[in-house]
Formats: C-alpha cells, structure tokens, sequence
C-alpha cells in the first residue's frame, strides 16, 4: 500500500509539474499544438478557396506563377527542369505536379518506385504512380499494363495518362510532358515540353480532371 500510495503521489507531482505553464516541455508542446492549428487552419482556407473559384478551372484561366521562365501553357509553365502550378488548378493537380518535381533528378531503373512509393529510382509506370499518389488520385503503384484500367477513358481537362499496356506509360499535365523517354536513354522520369507520338497509346485520365 505504501509503495502504491507513493507511486500514485509522485505520478501526481510529476504531472503538475509537466503541466506548469513555466516548464520548457510543455511550453515547447503547446508552441507545436498551435502552430498545427495553423497550419490545418490554412489548408482549410485554401480549399475553401479552391472550391470557391472551382469553375475557374474549367474555363483554363491565365496563371501568374512568375517563378518559370518558359511557358507551357496558361496553368503550368516549365524552366527547363522543374514545372510550376498555377493555383488556379485543382489542388490534386498542383500536389501531383510538387510531387513529380521531386522526381526530377532520379534515375532510371525498371522495377523501381513499385515495392515502396518513395525509392531512389523509378520506372515509366511508378514515375505516374508517385505523381499520382501525391495528388490523392491513386492508392498504390501500377504497372503500365494497370494503368489501361485507372480512372477514365480518353484525355483529361489536366492530367492524361497515355498507355502502352505492358510497354510504356508516360503523362502530361496541361500539355507538360512526365515521361522517362525523349532524352538519354533510361534517362529517369523527367518533364519534357516537346511532343511525342502517341500512336498505339490509349489517353486514360483521373476521374474529373
């Protein structure tokens, strides 16, 4: 009894003193909490704005992301090697656009990026699966022949994804191409503003974009 009875006192001691408004732990806890509040509290308002100006997006209105120096179309603009959003976009399209930056500088390696989402190199298939992940428009990796069953048939408003089941799959976001061929060979997912055939690809696209 007496051990319990002190347990219980200096459990008690130690919570008081952890929850002195004058202890540094808690402080820094209370200093985390709130700018967590924040931060939801922003993402809040941003959707809240995106669904504010949602037929914006459909009426593909002029960007001002002033960040990039070659413009691919009014809502994504390229400088060479990383593309900018327009945040008049869907906010999916503008995280699956971050995420394929990421990409940017990894290397080729068939297989890669499909046992785990974040991996040192990727293929043509798990390069559009990162991107797609990162957008919430995608649960898990797919291989080229699974992608000729995501989302919906035929080009998207946004984002296309061009299929060669079994082959190839690359795709493009307002026109901006994310493929891992066009360059050097097995050069790794890169963005590339010059066209290429399509012929023998089926255009698949997220449902609603």
């Amino acid at each position: 009894m007496g051990q319990v009875g002190y347990a219980a006192s200096h459990y008690a001691a130690q919570r008081a003193v952890y929850q002195d408004p004058a202890y540094p732990e808690y402080l820094r806890q209370q200093q985390a909490y709130a700018a967590y509040q924040q931060q939801m509290a922003a993402y809040q308002a941003q959707q809240q704005q995106q669904m504010a100006v949602y037929p914006a997006y459909y009426q593909q209105m002029p960007a001002a992301v002033p960040v990039a120096r070659v413009e691919v179309g009014a809502l994504v603009r390229f400088d060479g090697r990383y593309a900018a959003a327009s945040t008049n976009l869907p906010i999916q399209v503008q995280y699956a656009v971050n995420a394929a930056n990421y990409l940017q500088k990894k290397p080729y390696v068939f297989g890669g990026g499909h046992r785990s989402v974040e991996d040192s190199a990727y293929d043509c298939s798990s390069a559009v699966s990162y991107a797609l992940i990162k957008g919430g428009l995608l649960r898990g990796p797919l291989t080229s022949a699974a992608f000729a069953n995501y989302g919906a048939p035929g080009p998207g408003r946004f984002i296309t994804i061009w299929v060669k089941p079994g082959s190839h799959v690359f795709m493009t976001v307002c026109g901006l191409r994310l493929d891992t061929t066009g360059g050097r060979e097995r050069e790794g997912p890169r963005w590339r503003a010059e066209g290429r055939s399509v012929a023998g690809f089926a255009p698949r696209h997220p449902v609603g974009l």
